[in-house]
C-alpha cells in the first residue's frame, strides 16, 4: 500500500442547508460530467475503431494508396487515434474517480487529450472547408468513416476536453505543445508530397494557393484552435475550482472547534471510499484550504498532512 499526496475534488455531501445547497448542486454537477466523461471515452474509442476498421476495408473496394494500411498516412486517421488513446488512459481513472468522489486525473493525460483535441477539431475544420469544396459536403461530413473522424469524433473529443476533463489549468506556453503533432505531420508531408512525390497530395495543398502557404496556414489554424479550446477548458476549471474553494470554506460539513478536528473529520469522511489495497491519497489541497478557514494558513502543512494520517489508517484500521 502506498501512500501520495494529492489533490481531491468535493467530498460526500450529507448537509441539506440552504446555505450548502449550492455546494451540493455543484459536486451533482461534477458526477454527472464524469458519468457522461466515461460515455463520452467510450464512444471515441469505439467509434475511432469502427472508423479506421472502415479504412482498411475500403482497400478491398476501390485500392486507393489512402485505403487499406494506408489510412495511417492520413492525419485524420492518426489524430482520431491519438485522441482514441487518450480517452482510453481516462477510462480507468473516470470508472475509479466514480466510484470514490474523486474527480481529478494526472495533468500528463489532460495534456495529451488536449494534443488530441486540437489535431481533430483542426480535421473539422479542414473538411468542412477545404475538402467539402471539391468532395462535396455530404461525403466528406457524413459517409462511412467520415461522420466518425470528420465529424462525431471532433465534436465529442472537443466536448470532452473542455467541459468535462477539466482538472488542470492549462498554461499558454504549454498549450505550444498541442502544435507538435501538427507541426512534424507539416514536415514529414512536404518530405512524402513535394520532396520526393511518395504521396499524392490528397489534402489539396497546392491546389488553390502555394503549398507553402497553405502548411503554415494550417498551423496558424491549429494555434487558433488550441487557444480556443484552451480558454474554454480554462473556464470551466476557474468554475469547479471556485466552487471547490467555496465547499471548503463554508460549508456545515467542517463546522469545528480548530483545524485539527475538521481535518479528522475530513479524514474520516476520505476513508469511507477506501478498499482493501488501495493507495492512499493525503489531500494537501483540501487541507490547505481548512487551514485558510481556520486561520492558519501559516501554520506548517506537515502537521496537518500527518494529523490526517494517522486518523486515516485508524479509521480504516490499518
Amino acid at each position: 500500500m502506498r501512500i501520495y499526496y494529492r489533490v481531491i475534488s468535493i467530498t460526500k455531501v450529507k448537509t441539506m442547508s440552504k446555505k450548502n445547497q449550492e455546494i451540493i448542486n455543484v459536486r451533482k454537477i461534477n458526477k454527472m460530467r464524469w458519468i457522461a466523461g466515461i460515455v463520452m471515452s467510450s464512444a471515441v474509442i469505439i467509434l475511432t475503431l469502427v472508423a479506421v476498421s472502415l479504412n482498411i476495408s475500403n482497400y478491398y473496394k476501390d485500392h486507393s494508396p489512402e485505403s487499406g494500411l494506408g489510412t495511417l498516412r492520413m492525419f485524420t486517421t492518426l489524430s482520431n487515434l491519438l485522441a482514441a488513446a487518450a480517452a482510453f488512459m481516462c477510462l480507468p481513472f473516470q470508472i475509479d474517480g466514480l466510484k470514490r468522489d474523486r474527480y481529478k486525473l494526472p495533468s500528463w493525460i489532460v495534456m495529451l487529450l488536449f494534443i488530441g483535441a486540437v489535431g481533430t477539431f483542426l480535421t473539422f475544420m479542414i473538411a468542412i472547408t477545404v475538402i467539402s469544396i471539391s468532395e462535396g459536403f455530404v461525403k466528406t461530413m457524413f459517409l462511412r468513416s467520415n461522420i466518425f473522424m470528420h465529424t462525431i469524433n471532433p465534436i465529442f473529443i472537443s466536448l470532452l476536453f473542455t467541459l468535462i476533463i477539466s482538472d488542470h489549468k492549462i498554461k499558454f506556453k504549454v498549450s505550444l505543445f498541442s502544435l507538435i503533432p501538427v507541426s512534424l505531420y507539416a514536415i514529414m508531408y512536404y518530405i512524402m508530397v513535394f520532396a520526393t512525390g511518395k504521396w499524392r497530395d490528397v489534402y489539396q495543398t497546392d491546389r488553390y494557393i502555394p503549398w507553402p502557404v497553405t502548411l503554415l496556414l494550417i498551423i496558424l489554424a491549429a494555434f487558433g484552435i488550441s487557444q480556443l479550446l484552451r480558454v474554454l477548458h480554462n473556464n470551466t476549471n476557474k468554475y469547479v475550482t471556485e466552487n471547490i474553494r467555496k465547499y471548503y470554506l463554508e460549508t456545515p460539513d467542517y463546522d469545528c472547534v480548530s483545524l485539527n478536528n475538521a481535518v479528522i473529520k475530513l479524514a474520516e469522511k476520505e476513508a469511507k471510499f477506501y478498499s482493501e489495497g488501495d493507495d492512499i491519497y493525503i489531500p494537501t489541497d483540501a487541507i490547505k484550504l481548512l487551514a485558510e478557514r481556520y486561520q492558519e494558513s501559516t501554520r506548517p502543512l506537515d502537521e496537518a498532512c500527518d494529523i490526517y494520517l494517522q486518523n486515516y489508517l485508524e479509521f480504516i484500521k490499518k
